[in-house]
């Protein structure tokens, strides 16, 4: 279970000295043994710490619909946000006033996933799409083998999305971002259109010269670009030609959550397979590697594959990734491209969100989407190699507040070293841990 809890006030009429000295010796007294699990393995506890999304009971990001599914460290410092639910939020936290401030809600969209950028000009752009959380009945059919499992599960996903116009890039100018908002207000975009017909926006990358926005497609997996100069979208093509349910969420077709540029403004994501695949703007098509993206599968399963999860441009210049079945892996961009496999972090799956520090470390989230497998934070050390588990995400600032992290999707590097973790449950907060 997950919970919070907030001290009253002594002079509340329900509390008596005696009960709060019993409460007082309860909470500074040593842990048993048995109570150990419940502590990060941080050994300075005063570096981590959690922000709410907005002024507590005042204009917070309601709950269901405060699950932070991107982040994005802005050129001027700021950590920008965006949320998955029952409505999509916008939000911002700045690290001078130490405060979040939610920038308003998508009225007709329930997900930013993966998918916040800022390009050249400044400006932030953000894809939208349905909840990739929501669960849905669907219906197994005639269990011919696996693949026909699979072919009855993607006519219910088509279902699920008949009738969706699809999500949109929308552009939001952070300059406009001095009002505070309520709950019900609406977020200051700009709608740009939609990027693909009756899909959502999955995950967004720019180009390191700004100007090219890429992004993912969800069901039917495209790649897309939007050049901001011209405002034009152009259909990439699909990055994967199979129907794949490789898990854990095996009612969801598994597509690449992920992309990344590089200097010489190839996009790299994961396709057939599980392949490591990359966008040629020069050559003007997707390129195959021959490297595949490590995974667990029995011999003989060919059916379904790993994807890639998220990526992170590391100080040493390799590119690092993670994929669904929990592996962390790293390739060199440009000639002589190879892809090495570091190892996995956990027996369960997923490494859902990773992030590279400013001390050489690569900081990463596993676990899966269940309350029964709360995610795990680790480290890897880019120089002498190795793992390293950092526990559970539990911010403890008891008598004031307590909260136990369980499930996060997204990560990133503040301009300071600080890094920082959206937490995707019902109500949600944005973590933050100094290294």
């Amino acid at each position: 279970m997950i919970f919070r809890n907030r001290t009253a006030s002594i002079k509340h009429p329900a509390y008596c000295p005696a009960l709060l000295l019993a409460l007082a010796a309860l909470l500074y007294s040593n842990p048993v043994a048995a109570q150990d699990w419940v502590r990060p393995d941080i050994t300075q506890l005063q570096r981590l710490d959690l922000r709410d999304l907005g002024y507590l009971m005042v204009n917070e990001i309601p709950a269901n619909s405060s699950a932070i599914t991107s982040l994005l460290t802005a050129a001027d410092g700021k950590i920008y946000g965006g949320t998955t639910g029952d409505n999509a939020y916008l939000f911002v936290f700045d690290p001078q006033i130490n405060k979040v401030r939610h920038l308003g809600r998508l009225k007709s969209d329930q997900s930013i996933h993966h998918s916040l950028v800022q390009g050249k000009d400044g400006l932030l752009y953000l894809g939208s799409g349905k909840n990739p959380f929501e669960e849905f009945e669907y219906n197994p059919g005639p269990k011919k083998g696996p693949q026909g499992v699979e072919k009855t599960v993607w006519k219910d996903i088509q279902e699920h999305y008949r009738g969706y116009a699809g999500g949109h890039l929308y552009r939001y100018n952070p300059a406009s971002d001095s009002k505070v908002k309520l709950p019900n207000m609406d977020c200051e975009v700009a709608d740009l259109g939609i990027p693909v017909a009756g899909n959502s926006v999955h995950a967004l990358a720019v180009s390191t010269s700004g100007e090219q926005i890429y992004g993912l497609s969800y069901p039917d997996g495209h790649l897309f670009s939007y050049d901001i100069a011209t405002a034009a979208f152009k259909d990439l093509g699909a990055v994967d030609s199979g129907l794949s349910f490789h898990g854990p969420e095996r009612h969801w077709r598994s597509l690449p959550r992920a992309l990344i540029c590089d200097n010489w403004g190839n996009v790299y994501t994961s396709g057939n397979e599980g392949e490591l695949i990359y966008y040629s703007p020069s050559e003007g098509k997707i390129i195959r590697t021959g490297y595949y993206l490590p995974e667990d599968r029995y011999p003989g399963e060919d059916f379904s594959y790993a994807v890639a999860e998220y990526f992170a441009l590391g100080q040493d210049g390799r590119i690092y990734g993670g994929s669904s079945d929990g592996y962390l892996f790293s390739f060199r961009p440009g000639a002589g491209l190879e892809l090495a496999n570091l190892g996995k972090l956990r027996s369960s799956r997923r490494l859902r969100a990773l992030a590279a520090g400013q001390d050489g470390k690569i900081y990463m989230m596993a676990g899966e989407r269940a309350g029964t497998r709360p995610c795990q934070l680790f480290t890897y050390d880019t120089r002498k190699g190795g793992f390293e588990s950092l526990g559970l995400l539990i911010v403890d600032h008891s008598p004031y507040y307590y909260w136990r992290g369980y499930q996060f999707d997204s990560m990133t590097t503040g301009l300071d070293g600080t890094i920082y973790f959206g937490e995707s449950e019902r109500k949600s907060h944005l973590f933050l841990y100094v290294p």
